[in-house]
């Protein structure tokens, strides 16, 4: 398993595991599949290729060169909002869950994090209905400060979002 800061050429490669995200678990992206399809892979790719960067997104590549999985950070523009960034976008194919994937990429993710300057909390969001990335989160510290009731709605149905922190 190879845990690398996506470049340039991983956009097409990206496009299809997160438009493949969207289709599987409409309620666990703010992201439609529609909206997702339409945004062209070149534009996901502008965070991609600065090692330096404090916007990044991980990918994580099987042993033969796949994507299999991802996870995104952005930090807060503003000046009184630097301390803080959000976690985006993660998501593991499922036919490579119960490998530990997640749990890599985030541990990766934070480990980037830590040694952004300046950067004291990250955020995220979590279906709450999602048990599985919610126990994920929460065994890496994260912890829960408030819940969105219809923060999602999709097909007439409303979902609930689960708001939590981890302080670095």
């Amino acid at each position: 398993m190879l845990i690398r800061r996506l470049a340039l050429g991983d956009a097409l490669a990206y496009w299809e595991t997160r438009n493949r995200g969207l289709k599987e678990f409409p309620d666990a992206f703010t992201s439609s599949h529609e909206e997702g399809v339409a945004t062209p892979p070149e534009v996901l790719a502008k965070r991609f290729g600065d090692d330096r960067s404090d916007d990044f997104v991980l990918g994580a590549f099987d042993d033969e060169g796949v994507l299999c999985g991802h996870a995104g950070f952005q930090r807060e523009l503003r000046a009184k909002n630097r301390h803080k960034g959000t976690l985006i976008g993660m998501y593991v194919v499922p036919e490579s869950r119960g490998r530990q994937v997640g749990r890599l990429l985030l541990a990766r993710l934070l480990e980037e994090v830590r040694a952004t300057a300046g950067v004291e909390q990250v955020i995220l969001t979590v279906t709450h209905s999602n048990e599985a990335a919610r126990m994920l989160y929460l065994r890496a510290g994260f912890v829960s400060f408030g819940i969105e009731k219809n923060a999602l709605k999709f097909e007439g149905r409303y979902f609930v979002k689960e708001y939590m922190m981890l302080l670095l």
